[in-house]
């Protein structure tokens, strides 16, 4: 089987959990019985929604953490750590922890520091453990080849822990060095650190040459 990604909205873990269970709805419940699995507390809600922007419909996958204490600057051995020890298929759980580990790669490159000491907000809370986890579900279980369109630059600034960054930030940039992208003129971030860390663990082929050129 091979997949294509087209991402004209861009890339992040829901954006891409959200699109293929638009194609496989089936699997969404062992999808959601995984992510239980690797620790996600049964207070955290997780939702797969029909959407639309006027323009184009799909499937948005939320993950709701009304009322859970978010997971400020987790470690990532901490992260490691709970994934390892958890009743995750082996397969899934390699493919999480290969994603998470690209992740903490490229931060303690573009931050000067060594993977064990880098500690994650954003991609730390639950709704980015959720998606990771799920998507290396899918991922396993398409068991594909990937390709993929030229990719969405964004433009401007984004207000991460780390303070306010360039658009698209320096540990995407890292992630994504060699992918091919277009600038379409839409500002905002158009890729997120976790969509980026499941592309650079998807080795897509790319199709098409970006306007933009090449991280």
């Amino acid at each position: 089987m091979r997949v294509h990604l087209d991402p004209i909205g861009g890339v992040a873990g829901d954006m891409f959990i959200a699109a293929i269970l638009d194609a496989k709805p089936e699997w969404y419940g062992d999808m959601c019985a995984a992510i239980r699995i690797a620790g996600l507390p049964q207070e955290v809600g997780l939702s797969l929604l029909p959407h639309s922007d006027f323009a184009l419909t799909g499937m948005r996958f939320n993950v709701d953490e009304l009322g859970v204490h978010e997971h400020h600057h987790t470690l990532f051995s901490k992260i490691r750590n709970m994934l390892s020890g958890s009743g995750l298929d082996p397969q899934v759980r390699q493919i999480a922890l290969d994603i998470f580990c690209l992740l903490a790669e490229a931060e303690a490159a573009v931050h000067g520091k060594s993977v064990e000491a880098i500690s994650f907000h954003e991609v730390g809370e639950w709704d980015s453990i959720a998606d990771i986890v799920g998507a290396a579900f899918l991922i396993d279980k398409l068991s594909a080849s990937w390709t993929v369109s030229a990719l969405p630059l964004g433009r401007g600034r984004v207000e991460t822990s780390h303070g306010v960054l360039p658009v698209p930030t320096p540990a995407t940039v890292k992630l994504l060095e060699g992918f091919s992208f277009d600038d379409d003129g839409l500002d905002g971030e158009r890729i997120t650190p976790t969509g980026a860390a499941i592309l650079a663990y998807l080795k897509p082929q790319q199709t098409g040459a970006g306007q933009a050129g090449k991280l």
